[in-house]
């Protein structure tokens, strides 16, 4: 049993994410994911609990794309300390913040100040938070009554957010080493099939067809469509909390072929095993050459490079900890992302250089052999930046040939 898509405090939901974790291992979950709203923030928590009550665990999150209906995408086994991630986190915090604004002094106007009653810190406050202290007020009901009468669209006291596009939202996603899902599609108003296709193009791993609130038409129908697309299935009850028993933890659940192949797949993709429950994401290789060595090197290297070079480039260069592993990577010849080249409207340009991939691919080597095969990315990944800059594409071809060489010699 697993669940993929769940809520701590660190969004709209109730529980923090050590007691996701005990709950989780309670119910005996093989697989389990942490997927809070836009944010990251508790994923390091979960995973030392993960690690501590030995629950395979799979850090995700929940991001929210602009779209003519509502539109969320999970990415399931995002590294937390991707450049990316963080970037949008920041950006839709402040995003978030300003209709949190927006709302509180609409709801004031009409006489509903309920400022004084947000019982969480103003980075995690959501519009659940504040339909949760009109209820406490006495405004409203329930939760869902405040959604009803006042906070919805359309209704008197609903202020816009505003959401990056789906490509940004895929870009991050895959940047961070992410798998992109779409999440609980049955609850959307939209022509389905023209969407998947759409996302298909944009990097589309799956579709979240097992839902607390799906009916078997819906699933059947889902999974029908991942098939035609050939995504994978999963399955998340969108848990929230207790308060909310139509979607409570595992009720998605079904042992089923298509379920129990995605729970190894991605098992075997993060390296998450009995003896490692939160896979490699947490657990970087040992090696001679330190991160903060790796860091300097980069830092002499840019340093030594025309400033032309960097012109666009906002973001800069980062380094992640991790090892990345490439889409089209085979478990018998792994193939490392060293360096990659982001770019979007909200999140910038920018270059992220793996550390844990130099480490598995160049490892053993030292002194100035090592230090040209960090040159080489850094060149490589700005050479990137200058096509794009120029509307070339000329390297993302050769890339792709690369990989389809790849792909062929280990067929």
């Amino acid at each position: 049993m697993y669940d993929l898509h769940t809520h701590s405090d660190f969004s709209d939901g109730v529980l923090p994410p050590e007691k996701l974790i005990e709950e989780a291992k309670a119910k005996g979950f093989t697989l389990f994911a942490l997927t809070d709203h836009d944010t990251v923030g508790g994923i390091v928590r979960a995973a030392e609990a993960a690690a501590r009550l030995r629950v395979p665990f799979l850090p995700g999150i929940e991001i929210s794309a602009e779209y003519p209906c509502e539109l969320h995408i999970l990415g399931l086994g995002v590294d937390p300390s991707s450049p990316a991630i963080r970037r949008l986190e920041q950006i839709q915090r402040r995003h978030r913040s300003s209709r949190n604004a927006r709302v509180i002094e609409l709801l004031k106007e009409g006489g509903m100040d309920v400022s004084g009653l947000l019982e969480k810190e103003e980075r995690f406050v959501t519009k659940a938070d504040i339909a949760a202290a009109m209820v406490r007020a006495n405004f409203a009901s329930t939760v869902s009554d405040a959604f009803a009468r006042w906070l919805k669209k359309g209704r008197p006291f609903y202020a816009p957010m505003v959401h990056p596009s789906m490509e940004e939202v895929m870009d991050v996603i895959v940047s961070a080493g992410g798998l992109p899902v779409l999440a609980h599609p049955m609850k959307m108003d939209c022509d389905h099939r023209a969407l998947v296709k759409e996302l298909m193009e944009l990097g589309l791993w799956g579709i979240e067809a097992y839902y607390s609130s799906a009916s078997r038409e819906e699933t059947g129908y889902f999974k029908s469509l991942a098939e035609e697309f050939s995504l994978r299935v999963t399955c998340g009850s969108d848990f929230h909390g207790p308060h909310r028993p139509e979607a409570a933890l595992g009720c998605a659940w079904e042992d089923t072929p298509e379920l129990n192949e995605t729970e190894a797949l991605l098992k075997k993709r993060y390296g998450i095993c009995p003896a490692a429950p939160t896979g490699w994401l947490f657990a970087p290789r040992r090696a001679q050459h330190t991160e903060s060595e790796f860091q300097l090197i980069a830092d002499r290297i840019v340093s030594e490079l025309p400033e032309e070079l960097f012109k666009g480039l906002n973001g800069g260069i980062s380094i992640a900890s991790r090892a990345k592993l490439h889409r089209e990577s085979l478990p018998a010849r792994p193939l490392y992302i060293l360096g990659e080249y982001s770019h979007g409207y909200t999140t910038g340009a920018f270059i992220t250089l793996y550390f844990g991939s130099f480490i598995a691919v160049h490892g053993r080597k030292r002194g100035q052999a090592f230090i040209d095969e960090v040159r080489k990315v850094i060149l490589h990944e700005l050479r990137h930046h200058l096509e794009i800059r120029a509307g070339e594409h000329d390297l993302e071809y050769e890339d792709d040939a690369v990989i389809a060489a790849y792909v062929e010699e280990n067929e």
